[in-house]
């Protein structure tokens, strides 16, 4: 089937990022550019969508460390990858997780591990978790059920076309519905109800299930879905069922006027944190001997559902960002101005990056940083995630 795709692709380059929106028509892709914002701020506006970005400050979040070598990677090419990006004044943090061991640790421009900032939409990712938690207990049926059989108020009945919209639409970026990223928030931010706002956004029926669009105003309407479905907030769900068992503590979760949970962005932790929820996927959901998210969602979040044609490696799953690098396949969650976590399964790692949001825009190039790693493993890297199963990882 041939499918037509609209992405919204932070591009990393050596000299930045651009945040890039592609049209593409098969056969032959067509580049087609965003236009101007038309939604300009409102300055009497006081509850915003985006925050300051301020840092917060937690827990120590232990974990097993050991030195690069005894996880099997070369400290001097792990040192070299760092040295060509920690030139970024915004590069706050990196860490390299191997075999379930912090090898790699560092805290630059005045960071310490403790310090909690803004992930953005990395935090994306976490709310995918959180979805697969509240099917597997039985809160929502599945994935494909109609967003209106949820959240019935925002819609205007059985003829409403909008019914057809499903939380795997809204998952994918494929719900057909208008939003430029970085634009039609300031519209949002406007109205007193967000979640009603967005839905009543401009809904194309050819683009449901066809169009990729990347879209936070998507992954809003999905924590309404879940405080809806489960009688508590987002950020609630994530403390009982996901953070606690995890060992993590949310400094602060932003929410919209309504008291909605923030669905994919202000979501405040620390880089041991992210490496946590990072650990988890490549675990296959599995967390101390206990299954905290189904890994057949994990499975289904990380498969390929559209791609940006100029720059292939990059893919979108389910709040989720694919690529491969070097011959290796990873996934991995993408916030604002290089918030990262990057799952590596053929080689049992995780890596960390966070930067400074709080001013400037100046994104790493995070494949460079990756490079140097796959370059740094000296034995088993390619271990498979039935090996990594086995072994209770």
């Amino acid at each position: 089937m041939v499918v037509t795709f609209r992405s919204q692709v932070r591009t990393a380059l050596v000299a930045g990022s651009v945040l890039a929106s592609l049209l593409v028509a098969a056969p032959a892709p067509v580049a087609a550019a965003d236009p101007p914002c038309q939604e300009k701020p409102d300055p009497t506006v006081t509850h915003h969508f985006y925050e300051d970005n301020p840092t917060y400050h937690g827990d120590d979040n232990a974990w097993t460390t050991s030195t690069p070598e005894a996880v099997d990677l070369d400290s001097g090419k792990l040192e070299d990858g760092l040295n060509q990006i920690k030139s970024n004044p915004l590069l706050l943090s990196t860490l390299v997780i191997r075999h379930g061991k912090l090898a790699m640790e560092r805290y630059l421009h005045n960071s310490k591990r403790t310090d909690s900032n803004n992930i953005h939409s990395a935090s994306k990712t976490i709310l995918r978790l959180l979805l697969a938690i509240a099917v597997r207990d039985g809160y929502i049926q599945s994935l494909d059920v109609p967003v209106s059989s949820i959240l019935p108020q925002y819609f205007t009945g059985p003829s409403d076309p909008r019914n057809a919209i499903t939380l795997r639409h809204l998952a994918t970026m494929t719900s057909g519905l208008q939003w430029q990223e970085d634009c039609t928030e300031n519209a949002i931010e406007k109205q007193h109800d967000w979640v009603k706002a967005i839905l009543d956004r401009t809904f194309d029926p050819a683009a449901l299930g066809k169009t990729g669009n990347y879209s936070t105003g998507n992954s809003h309407v999905l924590s309404a879905v879940l405080t809806k479905a489960t009688g508590m907030s987002t950020a609630s769900l994530a403390a009982q069922k996901l953070f606690g068992p995890l060992g993590i503590t949310a400094e602060h979760w932003g929410s919209d006027p309504t008291g909605i949970s923030s669905g994919g962005y202000n979501v405040y932790m620390s880089p041991r944190e992210m490496a946590r929820v990072g650990q988890l996927m490549l675990q296959h959901g599995q967390w101390n001997g206990t299954q905290l998210v189904p890994a057949a969602d994990i499975a289904d979040a990380t498969q390929r559902v559209w791609s940006d044609p100029e720059t292939p490696e990059f893919g979108y799953g389910q709040l989720m960002w694919l690529r491969t690098i070097d011959g290796h396949d990873m996934f991995f969650a993408w916030g604002f101005n290089g918030q990262f976590i990057y799952v590596i399964p053929s080689m049992d790692i995780v890596v960390v990056t966070t930067e400074n949001t709080a001013g400037d825009e100046n994104e790493i190039n995070s494949k460079t940083f990756l490079q140097a790693v796959i370059a740094a493993c000296k034995k088993d890297c390619n271990v498979s995630g039935a090996d990594l199963l086995r072994n209770g990882r």
